[in-house]
């Protein structure tokens, strides 16, 4: 189905306007390290800070838009940074020294075992594309394993946040029977 003119030239004027303030972009990406962050990473979130900054500009309020922009394009930045750190430190907060609490403490303590064959399997469901997935849960899930919220993916998706939700928790039930059909 091809896209109205209208929505072609939206298109072709919004990358443009990216084009243009692109050196924003090379700017952040050095001087802000993002875990598990490539380039296109960088270039989506840009583009949600345009899209972000071109809705909610208005002329006349002392700053120009391109200042405009990399503000947002930054709080944007430092968002994530925030979210990565949070779960940087809940990680922390839940580790467990084997010396404190003995070898054999740790071991009835924490049964991993049966939680990472089930990741694994999961992963082998998601590659082999056992698991049928329409392209907007296979997306939503993608973003929903990195760790973003359903708000950030509906963004991300030009979705509304429920129809994200609901994606993602029509493929968590999917993988509910899939390894519930394979436990019995």
């Amino acid at each position: 189905m091809e896209k109205p003119e209208s929505s072609k030239k939206f298109d072709d004027e919004f990358e443009a306007m990216f084009s243009k303030y692109l050196p924003v972009v090379y700017k952040m990406q050095s001087r802000y390290l993002i875990r598990d962050y490539d380039f296109d990473d960088w270039l989506q979130e840009g583009r949600i800070a345009l899209n972000d900054a071109m809705q909610s500009y208005q002329k006349g309020r002392g700053t120009t838009f391109g200042l405009y922009y990399k503000m947002i394009f930054e709080n944007r930045i430092r968002s994530l940074l925030r979210r990565q750190q949070a779960q940087k430190r809940l990680a922390q907060q839940h580790a467990v020294s084997i010396e404190k609490v003995g070898q054999d403490s740790f071991s009835e303590q924490f049964q991993y075992q049966e939680q990472i064959e089930e990741n694994l399997y999961i992963c082998e469901l998601l590659s082999n594309d056992t698991l049928a997935l329409s392209t907007l849960e296979t997306l939503a899930l993608h973003y929903y394993l990195r760790g973003e919220e359903p708000k950030d993916i509906a963004l991300r998706l030009a979705e509304s946040e429920k129809v994200v939700r609901n994606a993602i928790n029509r493929t968590k039930n999917k993988l509910k029977r899939i390894l519930y059909q394979s436990n019995n």
